[in-house]
């Protein structure tokens, strides 16, 4: 019985991974590029935007920071080359965070009051 319900599971949940093994190693590496940017934010935090590693080759936070996000946007261009996600709905879920920046956060506050 066991083994029957894990084969079940097994089957059942092969009907919704539908994605060659390609698909799987560029979200793998988005997964891990992600990680990453996250990395790099977070020393930006800790250290500043200009600090380097003493063991590094003396790249700038900025520097390793852009280099992630750069990486991360060559596997969202994969994404959308291979068609696991369209480009023009990207652009759109773009505008539609902008909009909620806007009326969320602090980021646009300079431009509410230039508009104002």
């Amino acid at each position: 019985m066991f083994g029957g319900l894990l084969y079940n599971e097994r089957i059942q949940s092969e009907k919704y991974i539908k994605m060659n093994n390609k698909e799987k190693e560029i979200l793998i590496i988005l997964q891990e590029e992600c990680a990453e940017v996250i990395q790099e934010a977070s020393k930006i935090f800790r250290f500043g935007f200009d600090s380097c590693y003493p063991t590094d080759d003396s790249a700038t936070a900025r520097e390793r920071l852009t280099l992630e996000l750069g990486q991360v946007l060559c596997m969202i261009g994969l994404l959308v080359e291979r068609n696991v996600v369209d480009e023009e709905a990207l652009l759109t879920a773009m505008e539609a965070k902008k909009i909620k920046l806007k009326k969320w956060s602090t980021i646009f506050e300079d431009e509410k009051e230039a508009i104002s």
